[in-house]
């Protein structure tokens, strides 16, 4: 197995029906971490979602929680119990000056990325995607627009590290944009620390693995239940029928016109009290 393949066992590409929307990895056999804006394109939260690896597999998986102040959003591999996946991958802190590699690839691109790694660990925070910790990056490679590529998986290159020890120390979120015109066009990218990331979901806390392994069920995230519809906001009825009468006295409106308006005023009264019963 030469040097890249080792690394690229974990990435994986997802799509919602014929529609690509990016990129993620194996965190663990169940379960693929990602950028929640990768996912932001699904049409909907519970949507099935079709995750391509790099062997040419496709399994099934399902949004099944997500973090928006930090960006970050797990899916659930459906029934990975059935497929054979690969072990989650060695994972570790990210270091300043060590160098990366990542072999993912969008659709229709042949460049992998690697570079450097320049600061860690940083805060960075994103104007238009949240807050995380992670790091600070060069690319070597003169793509310029790195979009395609958030959600992958950033392995770090120790020297004294087999191919196959290469951990997954981040996650590709985004590129550093121009200074001088806003402009894609910077080889300085960020990434959020895997470890930071998976600690940010509640199935993979510390005491909770604990607790799994003395025998106790793990804790499995599900789809987030819809939001509670907000009430409407009580009718002002007085305040209506005094406005009607005004009109009415002003002769801006005929009396027939002001008794259809105290008729819709009084069903408008029984919805807010009764729950719209009347004795129409």
């Amino acid at each position: 197995m030469n040097a890249e393949s080792c690394a690229d066992a974990y990435w994986v590409r997802i799509h919602e029906g014929e529609s690509h929307l990016g990129a993620g990895f194996l965190l663990t056999r169940s379960f693929v971490l990602t950028a929640l804006h990768v996912v932001s394109g699904a049409s909907g939260d519970d949507v099935r979602l079709d995750l391509h690896l790099p062997d040419g597999k496709r399994v099934p998986g399902r949004l099944c929680d997500r973090i928006e102040e930090s960006d970050l959003a797990l899916v659930a591999v459906l029934d990975a119990h059935a497929y054979d996946l690969p072990p989650a991958p060695p994972t570790d802190r990210p270091r300043r000056g060590v160098a990366w590699l990542g072999t993912y690839r969008p659709p229709d691109t042949k460049t992998a990325l690697s570079g450097r790694v320049t600061h860690a660990p940083i805060t960075h925070r994103s104007d238009a995607h949240g807050e995380f910790t992670g790091l600070q990056m060069t690319v070597d490679q003169l793509v310029h627009d790195f979009a395609g590529y958030s959600g992958s998986p950033v392995h770090a290159v120790p020297a004294d590290a087999e191919p196959a020890e290469w951990p997954v120390v981040g996650i590709l979120m985004e590129q550093e944009l121009s200074r001088a015109d806003g402009s894609r066009d910077t080889n300085v990218v960020f990434a959020a620390s895997v470890q930071h990331a998976a600690e940010r979901f509640p199935c993979f806390d510390i005491a909770h693995l604990r607790e799994v392994a003395a025998g106790k069920p793990m804790l499995v995230p599900g789809p987030r239940p819809p939001a509670e519809p907000r009430p409407d906001p009580p009718v002002d009825i007085d305040g209506y029928l005094k406005k009607v009468r005004q009109l009415l006295e002003d002769g801006l409106i005929t009396p027939e016109e002001a008794a259809r308006s105290r008729e819709r005023a009084s069903r408008a009264l029984d919805a807010q009290w009764l729950g719209g019963v009347s004795d129409d």
